[in-house]
C-alpha cells in the first residue's frame, strides 16, 4: 500500500543532496506515522513544499533538524513553495503537475486544511478522486476558519475585505465537501467536528492532538518530586508559556492578570518562550505594567531537552489562546508533570474537564485569570492534584496510540473493500 501524505508545513533543502531540514516536532509526528503505517505494510510518502532556504518560523516547529532520508524510511515528493497569492498563481501548474504525479501510484491520499492563501488539500483532493486513490481528510489541532474571519475582518481595504470574505465563504464550503466525500475523516478538534456536523457520521474519527511521546512522560517519582517543591516553595510561583507571541496567544492578558493579582499579594513571576510579530509589544506591556524583574521573554527554544528543562523549574503552566484549536502544548505540559490554567477552547475542554486536568477560565476574561492566579497562589495543593490528573491522561493520549489508531482504521477501510 502507498501512503501519499500532502502537507503544507515544508521541508528545507539540507547542506547536501538527500538531505532536508525539518522542524523537530513535526519530525516526530512523520517518524511515528511511518511506523504505525508500516505495521500496516503501508509505505509513507510526504509532499510538502520545499524551501532553499527554510525561512526563519515556517517550520512548524520551535527548531529545526538535518535528516537523510536513507535513514527515514519514507520518501519525499518536494512540492513549489509559495507563501502569497502571486506566489501561488505563478507556480500552481507546477504543483498540480507534481501532485497528481504523487498521486497516480497512491493508494491512500491523506490531505488538510494547511496552506496559504490556497490549501494544498483542496489541489490535491479532485486528482486523488481523479486516479481513485482512497481519501483521508484531516482537521489539525485548529479550526482554521475563525482565524480566517478574523483576518478578512481586520482587512481595511473594502475590496480586499470582500474579496477575502468571498475566499473565507468558498473555503468553508469546500471543507464541509471534503469532509462528506472522504473515505476517512480525522479531526484532531471538536469545533471542526461540530462546524461540519451534518456531514460527520461513522467515517469520521475525533482523536486529541497529542505530541507526547513516551520518552517526554515523567515518571512517579520526578512528580511527586515536582509537587513538593511546588507545595513546599520558598518564593514566588512561576508561570510559564510557550508558542508564537502574536495577539491572538492572548500573553497580553496574562500579563494584565498577574499585574493586578500582584497588586492583591500574590508573589509571581513568568517566564515567555517564543517568537512572534507582537512580542516587542508585550516586552512594552510588561514594563508598563512594572513586571520588570518578574516577566522573562527568552525567545525561540529547541524543542526538546533544551524546552523542558525550562518548564522544569517553572510551577504552572499557562495557555490563552483566543481562537479555538488545540494547542500542542496542552498534552505536552501535562506530560511533564506541570499543572495548567487556561482560557476555555472548544479543542481541548472536553478532553480536560472529563478528567479534571486544567483550570480552565472563561476566554478573554482578565478579570476571571486574576482569580485564578490568585487561587492558585494560595492553594498549591490543588495545583498539585490537578497535576496528578494531567500526567494520567497524558499517559493514555501518546503520539504513537493516535497513530496506530489511525492507521488500523486505514487497514479496515482497505479490509472491508
Amino acid at each position: 500500500m502507498r501512503y501519499l501524505l500532502v502537507n503544507h508545513v515544508p521541508f528545507g533543502r539540507g547542506s547536501r543532496p538527500g538531505r532536508f531540514l525539518v522542524g523537530s516536532m513535526w519530525l516526530t509526528d512523520l517518524r511515528a506515522q511511518r511506523r504505525a503505517l508500516a505495521d500496516i505494510g503501508a509505505d509513507l510518502v510526504v509532499a510538502t513544499p520545499l524551501f532553499d532556504p527554510l525561512p526563519p518560523g515556517q517550520s512548524g516547529s520551535f527548531d529545526e533538524v538535518e535528516i537523510d532520508l536513507t535513514d527515514e524510511g519514507f520518501e519525499y515528493l518536494p512540492l513549489p513553495p509559495f507563501l502569497s497569492m502571486r506566489q501561488f498563481i505563478a507556480r500552481r501548474g507546477e504543483t498540480i503537475r507534481r501532485l497528481r504525479a504523487g498521486v497516480q501510484p497512491a493508494d491512500v491520499v491523506q490531505a488538510d486544511y494547511g496552506g496559504h492563501p490556497v490549501p494544498l488539500g483542496r489541489l490535491v483532493w479532485p486528482l486523488a478522486a481523479a486516479s481513485g486513490a482512497r481519501r483521508i481528510w484531516v482537521f489539525d489541532g485548529a479550526d482554521p476558519m475563525p482565524r480566517m474571519e478574523l483576518h478578512a475582518n481586520d482587512e481595511r481595504n473594502a475590496v480586499r475585505r470582500f474579496l477575502k470574505w468571498r475566499l473565507v465563504r468558498r473555503t468553508d464550503a469546500f471543507f464541509a465537501r471534503a469532509t462528506a466525500e472522504a473515505d476517512l475523516v480525522f479531526s484532531h478538534n471538536t469545533s471542526s467536528m461540530e462546524r461540519y456536523r451534518s456531514a460527520w457520521d461513522e467515517r469520521c474519527h475525533l482523536f486529541d492532538r497529542s505530541f507526547v511521546t513516551d520518552s517526554i512522560l515523567v515518571s512517579d517519582a520526578e512528580l511527586a518530586e515536582r509537587n513538593r517543591r511546588l507545595v513546599s516553595r520558598n518564593g514566588p510561583l512561576r508561570l510559564v508559556a510557550a508558542g508564537r507571541q502574536v495577539e491572538i496567544k492572548g500573553t497580553d492578558q496574562v500579563l494584565r492578570a498577574m499585574a493586578a493579582a500582584i497588586e492583591r499579594g500574590a508573589d509571581l513571576a513568568f517566564d515567555i518562550m517564543g517568537e512572534g510579530a507582537d512580542r516587542g509589544a508585550f516586552e512594552a506591556l510588561a514594563h508598563s505594567l512594572g513586571l520588570d524583574g518578574r516577566v522573562h521573554f527568552h525567545g525561540s527554544i529547541p524543542y526538546g531537552d533544551e524546552l523542558f528543562a525550562h518548564w522544569d523549574r517553572a510551577h504552572v503552566f499557562v495557555i490563552t489562546n483566543l481562537t479555538a484549536e488545540i494547542s500542542r502544548n496542552v498534552l505536552l505540559s501535562m506530560a511533564r508533570g506541570l499543572p495548567l490554567i487556561s482560557y476555555r477552547n472548544p479543542g481541548t475542554d472536553p478532553m480536560v474537564e472529563q478528567h479534571g486536568a486544567a483550570l480552565l477560565v472563561p476566554t478573554g476574561d482578565v478579570d476571571a485569570l486574576t482569580e485564578q492566579l490568585l487561587a492558585a497562589h494560595a492553594q498549591p495543593e490543588n495545583l498539585a492534584a490537578c497535576a496528578e490528573r494531567g500526567l494520567a491522561l497524558a499517559r493514555d493520549r501518546t503520539l504513537e496510540a493516535t497513530h496506530r489508531t489511525r492507521a488500523e482504521l486505514v487497514r479496515r477501510l482497505f479490509a472491508e473493500s
